[in-house]
């Protein structure tokens, strides 16, 4: 009849509008997945890259870090025969304290010539000469090669070895840091009476005590130490009740 052929027209529509939707719908996924899928791609792509850039630019930072130790490690060499017979323990010695201290192996390496430059040999500078340059350097906020500078000047002055270089680093800072001063002005003092105080018999722990006093009183600097210098030079001139005076305390 034709209601009934009418029937089954109406319902294998409805069956085929539900199979074009389901359809549909799997398509849709199907296209979602695909898309999560790439976007993963493109994440590890881009990941891959930004870490092939990163390796890349710290090959780049380590390439030039050797760079510079080794040409800072030629100016080591270049300060005398003495560096060039120690020059593999100096080397070592340099990438050691870049790996144990705050400070890299070329800055250790220019506190070495600073060292050598000021006379300090290759057996002393090994010895305590660099670790105590390195730890001056630490507690008075200097650069190593001024801390090596500062050390080695003051060794010569007071007639000292490389080993006493902690000792003189010690008492540098501890002197600086009961003053108003900071450890490049007791150097100072230091560059202008250290000499002569050594001269007269005053021992580096009296001349750094006497120049920490005078910064105290606002004198510091280079004219501390010439202050400190014509005070000695004065003393040993005395005469008649002064000389008197001087003998009797010693």
């Amino acid at each position: 009849s034709t209601d009934a052929l009418t029937k089954s027209l109406d319902a294998n529509a409805h069956a085929a509008t539900d199979q074009s939707r389901e359809a549909q719908q799997a398509a849709r996924e199907a296209a979602q997945r695909a898309a999560e899928v790439k976007s993963a791609w493109d994440g590890v792509g881009t990941s891959m890259l930004t870490a092939g850039a990163a390796i890349l630019a710290g090959v780049g930072v380590a390439t030039n870090a050797y760079a510079d130790f080794d040409k800072q490690m030629s100016a080591v060499k270049s300060t005398g025969q003495d560096a060039v017979a120690n020059f593999d323990a100096l080397r070592d010695a340099a990438i050691e304290a870049g790996a144990s201290t705050a400070f890299s192996a070329s800055e250790a390496a220019q506190g070495i010539e600073e060292l050598a430059k000021a006379g300090v040999s290759a057996k002393d500078i090994l010895s305590g000469g660099l670790s105590g340059a390195l730890d001056l350097a630490a507690a008075g906020t200097l650069s190593v090669g001024r801390a090596a500078e500062i050390t080695a000047v003051t060794l010569k002055q007071f007639g000292l070895a490389g080993t006493d270089a902690s000792r003189v680093a010690d008492l540098l800072a501890a002197g600086a840091g009961k003053s108003v001063g900071e450890v490049h002005d007791l150097a100072e003092a230091l560059k202008m009476s250290g000499t002569v105080a050594h001269q007269y018999g005053v021992s580096i722990e009296e001349t750094v005590g006497t120049l920490a006093m005078f910064a105290e009183n606002a004198l510091i600097g280079s004219d501390a130490g010439t202050s400190f210098k014509q005070m000695l030079l004065q003393l040993a001139q005395a005469t008649g009740k002064s000389r008197q005076l001087l003998d009797e305390y010693n």
